[in-house]
């Protein structure tokens, strides 16, 4: 229920939006012009937001010297702040709604062999509720889709975990072992992980390489990556090619070509998690809630011997 206490009542957007004015430009004046108001009326404003508040926002040392907020002020600039996102949210979907796109899920993606879970994700969804459509939006790497999901262009997204952001709420869908995946024909035998760093290595370039990297680290070896790229294909045709094996998650060989065959590791590399991310402000409707249980339930038929044994 919307019931602000203690007389909270009063405050109202365009309070936040000076103080926000006032602490970014450390001057009245400056954020007056900023706002194109007159400098007495932010003073207003803000005497007002702190009346309302019963907590002095903003630091005045007078003369030349410049303005800043308060621990309280700055208190209250944070939840300005998720107040703001939370109405940049809702623009988004009422823009959604004029538009007749607010109907479907819409679900953030960043390929790299998920979409193994799509089809069937798709298929438990139509027979549990067949009103349900889905919109998928691709992104990158977990920064712009978590960016996207924040915004309000997603309602989730799938991630690549772990997800330190306290914004967001999320679940585990399943752990993705690595493989090595060579040229075919090439009677490849499962390197140790001292006989891996020093080979050509190819990965996605997912701003998470990172975690295989410390590993090699961690036992004081420095992988020989000689490609990155966003692309499944590309990575395949430099396998294809011999110009590398790649270090995959069993999920993205999954339609491998007859030019690349995979050789099973045993050498302890971390998994890939993946997950599904949601802004904890916006919350998740009941179709996004229907999109999470299948997600966990087709992830629950890609275990690592399953994905073994289909290989």
């Amino acid at each position: 229920m919307l019931r602000p206490k203690n007389g909270w009542i009063g405050v109202e957007l365009r309070h936040f939006i000076a103080l926000d004015a006032v602490a970014s430009e450390a001057s009245f004046n400056r954020a007056a012009a900023r706002l194109g108001y007159t400098q007495s009326a932010i003073s207003q404003q803000i005497a007002t937001l702190e009346r309302v508040v019963g907590q002095k926002l903003i630091e005045r040392p007078g003369g030349s010297q410049p303005v800043r907020l308060t621990r309280a002020g700055e208190i209250v600039m944070e939840h300005a702040h998720a107040i703001g996102e939370r109405l940049a949210s809702a623009q988004a979907d009422l823009q959604s709604l004029t538009a007749g796109e607010l109907d479907p899920i819409r679900v953030g993606f960043f390929g790299r062999g998920v979409g193994a879970l799509i089809p069937g994700i798709c298929r438990r969804l139509e027979e549990e509720r067949d009103d349900v459509v889905i919109r998928v939006s691709i992104g990158k790497n977990e920064k712009e889709l978590l960016g996207m999901a924040r915004s309000g262009e997603v309602d989730l997204t799938f991630v690549q975990l772990p997800v330190h952001d306290k914004e967001f709420e999320h679940v585990t869908l399943l752990e993705d072992e690595y493989v090595l995946v060579v040229r075919a024909g090439s009677r490849a035998v499962a390197p140790t992980l001292r006989e891996l760093a020093p080979m050509p290595l190819i990965a996605f370039n997912t701003g998470k390489t990172c975690q295989l990297t410390d590993y090699f680290r961690s036992n004081n070896l420095k992988p020989n990556w000689v490609v990155g790229s966003y692309d499944l294909e590309t990575i395949y045709g430099f396998v294809a090619a011999g110009m590398g094996s790649a270090l995959l998650p069993r999920l993205a060989t999954l339609c491998l070509g007859p030019e690349a065959e995979v050789v099973e590791l045993s050498c302890g590399l971390p998994p890939r998690r993946i997950g599904i991310a949601w802004a904890a402000s916006r919350g998740e409707s009941g179709a996004a809630r229907a999109f999470v249980a299948a997600a966990r339930a087709e992830a629950a038929r890609f275990t690592p011997q399953r994905l073994t044994l289909a290989v």
